[in-house]
């Protein structure tokens, strides 16, 4: 589209993209017929797109409010800190601001103009153990406004608490033994657990063609079964812009789909009890909740807007570790396992052994859980804190996820099978002149 305010000029850009598009349409739908002569007849048949009444909601445009000159002299005042930590192979800052205005008009006379603002910072540092293990932490913070974000000193803090962990991370021992017992994520952690296990697999996405299943992925087949410990729920609500003071970037007032967001219910007592939709059916659920969401460039599809987790049976973090601490005497073991945060393919960045005798922990490397799926979430889940935590996503539509510290009564904790780089043949230069 042009970037100046010329509506001739708008028009024609229009019309070329809806020709192009229509005839996508007309090939897809072509495509799609072929392939439909390979089933018989489905006796329940689904639509391809649901009807959603009119909606009118034009929202002010958003814009950014920021000092670029003083970010660009913090960020570097944050990777300047190499220069005090020699162990640190590299440490990079960056932020990245955005401000999104979406337009929808359709047939159905929707009209709808909504503007999100989204502010990011990531920390990141890495370096090598002795035993040529790459170790890896990278810190993030985002906010929908910008007074949310830590300040200079704040951020330099954090830094530094990031860099001291990485060179703990090198003097750390590796986990040689298989462990199998009590395993608890603080909040951070369990943050991603809830996105991986439980926020892909509510999503209401329609299976391919000749597909007996009612959705996609490891819930396709879970519908009004139990998934969850039944002292808890799970609920996906748009509508919240706030949790505990802190913004929140998944929230929404009408979705990419001309639909109003709406609270939906997921899991209730343990209980999966819906999906999130967008415009496209699957069985049982003909219309959408307004959770058709698209990032810029996408189409759209069914997304989580502001996923909660929500417990009758909350307890502090305090006593979740007294309580591994006392499974893990009854059991006869040394120690049992507490995970600060998360790495891909939920792998634990910092993971600390808690030791029976006395509760001191004992940072520790190398580590990797085999059986953390969604079988451990149902049976294995036996406890969360009363400390949810706001993580705030980027990736396609921003989204936010809501979780508490969450317990397993058994997990199993092993070395990972990882091969160690070679070390660097020479020294690194001096860091002073």
């Amino acid at each position: 589209m042009p970037l100046d305010n010329d509506p001739i000029a708008l028009r024609h850009q229009i019309w070329l993209a809806t020709d192009d598009a229509y005839k996508a349409a007309g090939q897809a739908l072509a495509e799609k017929q072929a392939a439909m002569k390979q089933f018989s007849a489905d006796p329940n048949p689904v639509d391809d797109f649901a009807k959603a009444p009119q909606m009118i909601a034009i929202e002010p445009t958003a814009s950014l409010k920021i000092d670029e000159a003083a970010w660009k002299r913090t960020l570097e005042d944050v990777t300047s800190l190499y220069k005090e930590y020699p162990d640190v192979q590299s440490v990079t800052a960056s932020a990245r601001f955005s401000a999104v205005n979406e337009y929808l008009v359709n047939s159905e006379g929707t009209v709808t103009r909504s503007g999100k603002t989204t502010y990011n910072v990531q920390l990141s540092s890495s370096a090598q153990a002795a035993d040529g293990m790459r170790l890896s932490r990278s810190p993030a913070f985002m906010v929908a406004r910008p007074e949310e974000l830590p300040t200079r000193d704040a951020l330099l803090g954090e830094a530094k608490k990031m860099l001291e962990t990485v060179v703990a991370l090198r003097q750390a021992p590796i986990v040689e033994e298989e462990y199998r017992g009590p395993v608890l994520f603080a909040a951070d952690a369990g943050n991603d657990i809830v996105a991986s296990l439980i926020g892909q697999n509510v999503l209401g996405q329609k299976p391919q063609l000749g597909k007996p299943n009612r959705t996609t992925g490891a819930f396709a087949t879970s519908y009004k079964t139990r998934v969850l410990p039944n002292f808890l729920s799970v609920v996906d609500d748009p509508t919240l812009k706030y949790f505990q003071g802190k913004s929140l970037v998944g929230s929404y007032a009408v979705d990419s789909e001309g639909v109003k967001a709406q609270a939906v219910d997921t899991i209730e007592n343990g209980m999966l009890t819906n999906y999130l939709l967008g415009r496209q059916p699957i069985r049982d659920f003909s219309t959408s909740n307004g959770h058709g969401r698209a990032a810029p460039g996408s189409f759209p599809g069914p997304s989580l807007g502001v996923l909660l987790v929500k417990s009758s049976e909350a307890q502090s973090p305090d006593e979740l570790k007294k309580r591994v601490i006392q499974m893990v005497t009854d059991q006869g073991k040394a120690y049992g396992y507490r995970v600060e945060t998360l790495g891909p393919a939920n792998s634990p960045r910092l993971l600390y052994r808690v030791y029976a005798k006395d509760g001191h922990e004992e940072l520790v490397r190398g580590a990797v859980f085999s059986e953390l799926d969604i079988r451990a979430l149902r049976s294995d889940l036996i406890a969360v804190g009363n400390d949810p935590l706001v993580s705030n996503r980027v990736g396609g539509a921003p989204t936010t996820i809501i979780s508490p510290s969450l317990l397993f009564d058994e997990l199993e904790v092993k070395r990972a099978d990882t091969s160690k780089d070679k070390l660097p043949d020479y020294p690194p230069p001096p860091l002073k002149k």
